[in-house]
């Protein structure tokens, strides 16, 4: 009987084994089945990583399977390569990129030979000038049609591609070459863009300005590995400063928290606020803030309290007595308002006016008389009285939690925008 149990101790702790290694290949096996094949290896391979870090890993029970997942990951790629056509550069990219990054990651395992050749049947120089290749047709392709960015993409991953190895072909000078061109095209036709929006905008829209100045350094920026693109950094600078709305600020407390938080909402990264009247200005913003704090009050009041509790008496037998007692409640409360007058000239009957209060209370309740002795009558305090200052930072949260979340603030910025 001792012998059978020993028996199945030991087959069950072997079906423990089994189902343990089955659960930490089963992320492996789900992205298999969904084609994830990428992720598959990866998970496989972190799953191995951790088995042979043990001396006399036996992976008799798993190896079949994961061969059969590699062989079949393996030829699915192969397949693409040899079935799609001559000019589906995309399908072909992707196959051998796939085959190189399967490649790197087995090829540092010294285990990798239990269950693919696939890093002695693809040399990485060989896969990487394949690889190249590919690039290469593709970049050549689009060089037919002039779209000379996406040849500038193509002929630069050619060359990076086979780096470790050396040029590839004429690869990074043609790279270069249609850089130039596809980054010249580009200038040319941002320079344009914004040559045309000042022409068109008679008007003087700021936001036309705006968009000029954007399209002018665009032009420089795409251009600038080869220099500078004729005046459009210039131009760029000329035209965002004749974007620039200027808000004249009236204020009683120019240098408040609230003054300051209010102007950070229209501080759109091309207005600029100036508080000395006499300047040219777009817009004019009238801000008005009064305070009013409200010192605490004392409210108290007494309720007559009764409670019937059971006592013992000496004998053994259970007497009720009424106790008579008084609870006494506290109330101490203040309070800061904060009113805030905002008008924008621009925008007519949009007068804003926001009230915000900060209250605080405490409440201290106490018993006094005939009281219980069972300790569920003793002193307590409920909630926190702020101090001015508390108060100050609260209500001031309120405001501008307000002020952010106020659409008619948002018709302010549009049309400070559209100005």
């Amino acid at each position: 009987m001792q012998k059978i149990r020993t028996a199945l101790s030991a087959l069950l702790l072997l079906g423990c084994a089994l189902l343990a290694g089955c659960a930490s290949l089963s992320t492996s096996i789900s992205q298999f089945e969904k084609g994830d094949y990428i992720a598959s290896v990866k998970s496989t391979i972190a799953y191995l990583d951790e088995k042979y870090k043990k001396a006399g890993y036996d992976d008799s029970d798993e190896r079949n399977g994961i061969r059969e997942r590699f062989r079949i990951i393996e030829s699915s790629y192969e397949s693409t390569l040899q079935h799609v056509a001559d000019r589906e550069y995309d399908k072909k990219i992707a196959a051998y990129s796939a085959l190189l990054e399967i490649r790197t990651l087995l090829a540092g395992r010294s285990y990798y030979a239990k269950y693919t050749d696939l890093p002695d049947r693809y040399p990485e120089r060989g896969l990487r000038e394949n690889l190249a290749g590919q690039y290469y047709l593709k970049a050549t392709a689009a060089a037919a049609v002039k779209d000379n960015r996406q040849a500038a993409i193509g002929f630069a991953a050619a060359a990076g591609t086979f780096q470790m190895y050396g040029p590839y072909k004429d690869a990074a000078k043609l790279a270069d070459k249609y850089k130039f061109a596809a980054d010249n095209q580009d200038a040319g036709e941002f320079y344009k863009q914004g040559q045309d929006l000042v022409a068109r905008n008679q008007q003087r829209s700021r936001a036309m300005y705006r968009d000029a100045g954007q399209a002018f350094y665009n032009a420089y920026t795409v251009y600038r590995d080869h220099g500078a693109y004729k005046d459009a950094q210039t131009l760029a600078d000329k035209y965002r400063t004749m974007g620039t709305v200027v808000l004249q600020i009236s204020s009683n407390e120019p240098a408040s928290d609230i003054t300051r938080s209010v102007l950070a909402l229209f501080d759109l990264g091309f207005t600029r606020f100036q508080y000395q009247s006499g300047g040219a200005a777009d817009l004019g913003m009238y801000l008005n803030t009064s305070y009013l704090y409200y010192p605490p009050k004392v409210r108290q009041y007494v309720e007559a309290v009764s409670e019937n509790v059971d006592i013992k008496n000496q004998d053994g037998t259970t007497a009720v007595r009424t106790y008579r007692f008084n609870r006494r409640v506290v109330v101490e409360e203040n309070s800061m308002q904060i009113v805030l007058d905002l008008s924008v000239t621009r925008v007519p009957n949009l007068d804003l006016r926001y009230n915000e209060v900060a209250e605080s209370r405490r409440t201290t309740i106490s018993y006094y008389g005939d009281v219980p002795g069972n300790g569920r009558y003793g002193y307590r305090t409920e909630g926190y009285l702020m101090d001015r200052d508390q108060l100050w930072q609260a209500a001031q949260a309120q405001l501008i939690n307000r002020l952010n979340s106020d659409n008619r603030i948002r018709m302010i910025q549009d049309d400070i925008r559209n100005f």
